[in-house]
C-alpha cells in the first residue's frame, strides 16, 4: 500500500489539517483551492481531500504557515473559476500561454501525455499528423486538458471534422472508449491507469489498455497557477517560493513515487 494511502486516517485528517492556521499564518488571507479528482493525484471521500496534491499543500501549510481551503469541483467549472477570479490556485495545471494571462506559473514535475487505446487490433497512430490523416478515427479528450500547442491545434482541427468526443472528466473519456465512441484518447498513461482502477465499472479496462508515445508530444511542465488577479505579490511571492523549493528538492516527485505503484510512472512523469 503507497504512502499516502498507507493511512486511513489521512482522508479524516487531511480537511483539518488544511483548514487550520498554524501559529504565524504566512499568507495575509486563506488561500481558496478548488479540486477536481485526477486519479492518484487528487482524490475526494466525500469532501475530505486526498492524494498527492493535497499531501503536498498539506506539508506546504505546516512549512509556511498559509491556509489552503480545498474543495471539491466539477473539472469543468474548476478552470471557470481560475479564469474568472474566483480562484487563487488552479493545481495540477499544464503551463499554457492562455493560462499565463491569468496567473503565475511555478513548475512543479514534467510530464508527457500518450495516446492510449483499449484495442490491439490495429495499429495506432505514431504522431497527430498520422491521427489527422485517419478520416474515421476519433479522439476523446477531457475538457481543459492541454498538453501543448501542437496537442491544442489537433483538438481544434478535430473538433471541425467532427472527429472530437469531448468529455468532462478521465472517466468520461474512459466510458467513452469502452463504447466504441471514439479510438483513443490523450493524457498521462499514469492518471488514465489510475482512474480505472478506482472506477469499478472500468476496472476490467485495465488489461486492454496500450500506451503509444507521439512524435509531437514531448516532455512539458506541469504545476500549479498563482491567480494574478486574487492573490497579492506578497502571497505570491510566499507560495511561489514554496512550491518550488518543494520541486527543486525532489518532494514533488517523492510525493508522485509514493503515491503510485512501482513502475506505473516510467515515460510519463519525471522531476524536472
Amino acid at each position: 500500500m503507497n504512502a499516502i494511502w498507507r493511512s486511513g486516517l489521512w482522508g479524516a485528517w487531511a480537511a483539518v489539517l488544511l483548514a487550520v492556521p498554524p501559529a504565524g499564518a504566512g499568507c495575509q488571507r486563506p488561500i481558496d483551492v478548488p479540486m477536481a479528482p485526477l486519479g492518484l493525484s487528487v482524490s475526494f471521500d466525500g469532501e475530505r481531500a486526498g492524494g498527492i496534491y493535497p499531501a503536498l499543500l498539506r506539508e506546504l501549510a505546516a512549512s509556511t504557515g498559509c491556509v489552503f481551503q480545498v474543495h471539491r469541483v466539477p473539472r469543468a467549472r474548476l478552470l471557470k473559476l481560475f479564469e474568472s477570479a474566483q480562484a487563487d490556485l488552479l493545481i495540477p495545471a499544464a503551463a499554457s500561454p492562455a493560462r499565463d494571462r491569468d496567473g503565475e506559473f511555478v513548475p512543479l514535475i514534467q510530464v508527457r501525455a500518450s495516446l492510449l487505446t483499449l484495442s490491439h487490433e490495429l495499429p495506432a497512430p505514431r504522431s497527430l499528423a498520422e491521427l489527422l490523416a485517419q478520416p474515421d478515427f476519433k479522439l476523446a479528450v477531457v475538457r481543459g486538458f492541454t498538453f501543448g500547442a501542437a496537442y491544442d491545434a489537433a483538438v481544434a482541427t478535430l473538433r471541425e471534422r467532427k472527429r472530437l468526443v469531448e468529455e468532462a472528466d478521465v472517466a468520461g473519456a474512459a466510458r467513452a472508449l469502452r463504447q466504441g465512441l471514439a479510438q483513443a484518447t490523450i493524457m498521462m498513461t499514469a492518471t488514465f491507469v489510475s482512474t480505472l482502477a478506482a472506477e469499478a465499472d472500468l476496472a476490467p479496462l485495465l488489461k486492454q489498455v496500450r500506451s503509444e508515445a507521439l512524435e509531437e508530444l514531448g516532455w512539458a511542465e506541469s504545476g500549479v497557477y498563482l491567480s494574478r488577479q486574487r492573490l497579492g505579490e506578497a502571497d505570491r511571492r510566499t507560495l511561489r517560493q514554496a512550491f518550488g523549493q518543494a520541486a527543486k528538492a525532489g518532494r514533488v516527485w517523492q510525493l508522485f513515487n509514493d503515491g503510485y505503484p512501482p513502475g506505473s510512472l516510467g515515460g510519463n512523469v519525471r522531476p524536472l
